[in-house]
């Protein structure tokens, strides 16, 4: 497509509607200098009488010319005559105005039948190019609003697309890991009612499992209420002066159980003894959590978890290194994706909804901060970064 040297549409048809007065009375011009020619070759005059011819005539007192009107001449104009030449006149002048003017507007209604179509194509789901924005006019804005149109709905439904697949992986994700644990604690818990069969102290330590399994599912559960409230922008942050130190000494004595439980040694190394921050306790709680639960799960065969917490200028750093299994590299730029497992099975011990590092990087990313990990062969690192202050 041409592009259009127009600015602005209305000047456009205003210089059309000029361009084709003047060729409708041009071409009239035309016509009746035409007519006019052939008028005077047919010997037509419209000055009154026609010009007739001579007549030799003989008669008893001698030879006489006479003038005898010719047989083309035409009567002198009336009023009636001059009206209705002049209502052709007016009827050929707009029917030449309309012509000239659909012709030289052609280029417009293309234009729109071409902006048209793209937008049934959009309606219709089929269009896969943009426009071209030949018109620096209203039609040209038209276009470039129509190809933001497409590309907002194309947004949209991949959006639309990337929910429904989400959905589909929690369902699918849920009906596993909440099925297994509840399957566990129905069959102790039947076992632990079997008064006939065990004995108190049997009993009393499959109550204890169910009790166990009972507490995983719950966890899950608070996962997953988590992970919808932080995606549906639900959670607001309570930012109150929290000593970041001392939430983190906190969250590691926490889990001693089970560092002492999964057989693994643990450190904590500060550079500060305390530490004032701007943040959401409760969040920044369950972060840290979700990453030394990871670091327990995942670095079981490396025998020890490392935890530090590193004042900068700055920001403040949390770093969570495990000495298990090295993260794949093409691993490494999903581990923080939701749903998303390294291992290919989803075994007991290692099992869960595969959101507690996503959860970790939505609060940091709430708080201003960022979240990466390294893998190799000095350990898996996760680092959560955190301004010192907020802006």
């Amino acid at each position: 497509m041409k592009r259009n040297i127009f600015k602005n549409l209305r000047a456009e048809l205003v210089f059309y509607s000029v361009i084709s007065m003047m060729l409708a009375v041009l071409t009239e011009g035309v016509i009746v200098f035409i007519l006019s020619m052939i008028g005077s070759a047919l010997g037509i005059s419209y000055k009154g009488y026609g010009r007739g011819h001579q007549k030799l005539i003989v008669n008893g007192e001698g030879t006489s010319r006479v003038s005898l009107p010719d047989y083309h001449a035409i009567k002198r104009w009336n009023r009636d005559t001059i009206l209705c030449i002049l209502m052709l006149v007016i009827i050929f002048a707009i029917v030449f105005f309309i012509m000239y003017f659909l012709i030289l507007t052609r280029k417009i209604t293309k234009d729109m039948a071409y902006i048209s179509k793209g937008i049934s194509q959009i309606a219709s789901g089929e269009m896969k190019e943009k426009l071209e924005v030949v018109r620096d006019d209203e039609i040209g804005e038209i276009a470039k609003q129509v190809n933001k149109m497409s590309d907002d709905i194309k947004r949209l439904m991949e959006s639309e697309r990337e929910a429904l697949q989400t959905n589909k992986d929690m369902i699918t994700c849920v009906a596993h890991d909440l099925r297994t644990p509840l399957t566990s604690v129905i069959g102790y818990l039947q076992l632990a009612t079997d008064v006939n069969k065990y004995e108190v102290a049997e009993r009393q330590q499959y109550a204890y499992i169910a009790m166990d399994k009972a507490n995983r599912l719950q966890r899950l559960i608070e996962e997953l209420f988590s992970y919808t409230k932080l995606m549906s922008g639900e959670i607001t942050l309570h930012l109150n002066k929290i000593d970041i130190v001392k939430l983190v000494e906190q969250m590691v004595e926490e889990f001693y159980p089970l560092f002492k439980e999964n057989e693994l040694e643990y450190s904590l190394v500060q550079n500060v003894d305390s530490l004032i921050i701007n943040v959401d306790g409760e969040l920044m709680a369950r972060a840290v959590q979700n990453l030394i639960s990871n670091a327990i799960k995942y670095g079981k065969d490396g025998k020890r978890v490392f935890i530090e917490l590193e004042k900068f200028d700055n920001e403040v750093q949390i770093r969570v290194t495990n000495f298990g299994l090295i993260i794949p590299p093409e691993s490494l730029g999903h581990i923080f994706d939701k749903f998303y497992r390294v291992e290919e099975s989803r075994s007991v011990q290692t099992g869960g909804t595969g959101l507690g590092l996503n959860i970790a990087q939505q609060i940091a990313v709430l708080h201003g901060g960022t979240i990466n990990v390294t893998s190799g062969s000095d350990g898996t690192c996760f680092t959560v970064a955190l301004p010192l202050e907020r802006h």
